[in-house]
């Protein structure tokens, strides 16, 4: 493998809009660490209402961020997707306006299967000569999808395939799931962490909300959607009522266990704390005994490679999860529970773990951040 030229101009197609700072996700944090002369950040939808009938830039610090136009048209009624089309048409012309008419040979698109309409109408339009596409989640085996959209989306899936010069995957499963259904070779390359943010003790007390909550402090931090098992909290609640269980992180009431959580919040020892900015995530994860990530075992909560598993280990802290597969070859720093009472027992263990686990814990973290990433990623053969 040879680096590709530093003439080359980046086209990443982010998952949400620039502007959504609170969230974190692979191309942005990816982003973050590229040379930001050679990028332009083209963002999924604008990141405010507009009369833009053109694509349009803002620099953000040191990231050129291009809107794109018609974003005063709803969303509503498949508009949206109208919407996505015209100003995938639009780009090719403001793509030459601005970078030359040359703009193919010496630019890269990147795109994503977590967009994936979006992504195969720049493919269509652009025809862009040097092509990466990065499957992130198995964004075809949603449960939510009809058979007729699975249809139109696996099409999508295949050509954008056929064009790559690249294909990637963030876990084994998504590597030969993609291979099968391709026929082309398929590039394992798992996700990272801003090994800084997490690594380093915040600054300053507790956040209020948890510095009055006793230790241990067994923690969850993300989204509680139908991927985290909360049937599994809630025995953990109940088996150690002497731990206190920290929820932190968004609700999703339409896709969460709505039984058990009401059953947890009858409980004195766990606490909900909601959601939280990303930039305070790292103080709620330092001021925690034990971090956990009880996730489900239905297909598409297997195939992803969550950021949760670098975020922990980048802490330093002791880790426990279920038997999810991206966590296996990190199984030297975190207890894999692989059932009820395994993960249960795993808890238990982690809360006497010795000083010198942490330490080597902390010593391959530097080998998982982004800029790994982007190193492997932003190579041709």
């Amino acid at each position: 493998m040879v680096a590709m030229s530093e003439e080359l101009t980046y086209l990443m197609l982010g998952i949400y809009p620039w502007n959504y700072s609170s969230l974190s996700d692979t191309v942005r944090s990816m982003v973050a660490t590229m040379p930001s002369d050679r990028l332009i950040y083209l963002n999924p939808q604008a990141e405010t209402r507009t009369l833009a009938l053109r694509w349009q830039e803002r620099v953000d610090g040191d990231t050129r961020v291009w809107n794109p136009p018609f974003n005063f048209l709803p969303s509503r009624y498949g508009i949206h997707r109208l919407r996505e089309k015209m100003s995938s048409k639009l780009l090719q012309s403001d793509l030459s306006r601005r970078l030359g008419s040359d703009w193919r040979e010496r630019s890269v698109l990147y795109v994503t299967a977590s967009t994936l309409e979006q992504s195969y109408d720049l493919v269509q339009e652009l025809n862009p000569e040097h092509l990466i596409f990065d499957v992130l989640d198995d964004n075809l085996g949603f449960p939510n999808l009809t058979d007729a959209k699975r249809e139109r989306l696996t099409q999508m899936f295949l050509e954008i395939a056929r064009r790559s010069k690249r294909l990637t995957a963030v876990s084994q499963y998504l590597v030969d799931q993609t291979a099968n259904l391709t026929n082309k070779p398929v590039e394992y390359l798992p996700n990272g962490v801003d090994v800084d943010r997490f690594r380093t003790l915040p600054c300053g007390d507790e956040p209020e909300d948890i510095c009055h909550i006793p230790h241990p402090r067994l923690t969850f931090v993300g989204a509680i959607t139908s991927w985290i098992d909360v049937r599994l909290l809630e025995r953990v609640a109940r088996t150690l009522p002497d731990a206190h269980l920290v929820m932190v992180g968004p609700l999703f009431e339409d896709q969460a266990d709505m039984a058990s959580l009401q059953n947890m919040r009858e409980l004195p020892n766990v606490h909900f704390l909601g959601a939280k900015a990303y930039d305070e995530v790292p103080r709620y994860l330092h001021a925690s005994d034990v971090l956990l990530l009880p996730r489900t075992y239905d297909p598409h909560s297997l195939a992803c490679d969550p950021l949760k598993v670098y975020e922990y280990l980048a802490t330093g802290k002791p880790t426990v999860s279920t038997a999810h597969p991206s966590v296996e070859r990190f199984s030297e720093f975190i207890g894999i529970g692989y059932d009820d009472d395994g993960f249960i027992e795993s808890i238990r263990h982690a809360l006497g773990r010795n000083l010198e686990t942490a330490q080597k814990q902390q010593s391959i973290i530097d080998s998982l951040s982004w800029k790994v990433r982007v190193d492997r990623l932003l190579q041709f053969s």
